[in-house]
């Protein structure tokens, strides 16, 4: 049996999510993003049109998203921290390393 049309969409954003982070062409990179982009698209309008968001699970659901949304931006933030830091201590490794080679030279 074919998988469900949600299960697909599913896949094909995992799927791109996959290839996004795995390419090293920038070109190819930009156009999977956009791909992305417009599969989310897609899918955030055809659940705004069809799902009735008077339901009490619809605003269960989207409160829980919305509060992993949040916590997954606070993650996000953490790992910019990181990043930032690793770019700097390798920026003091490099200094270290010209001044170790000045004194060696010396």
């Amino acid at each position: 049996m074919a998988n469900t049309l949600g299960e697909e969409l599913s896949a094909s954003l995992t799927n791109i999510t996959a290839l996004i982070l795995k390419t090293e062409s920038k070109s190819q990179r930009t156009r999977l993003t956009r791909q992305q982009a417009q599969i989310a698209g897609q899918l955030q309008v055809f659940i705004d049109q069809v799902v009735d968001e008077s339901l009490a699970e619809y605003r269960a659901a989207s409160n829980a998203l919305n509060a992993a949304n949040a916590e997954a931006q606070k993650a996000k933030a953490n790992l910019d921290r990181g990043a930032a830091t690793i770019k700097k201590l390798a920026a003091a490794i490099d200094k270290l390393a010209a001044l170790a080679a000045k004194v060696a030279a010396a």
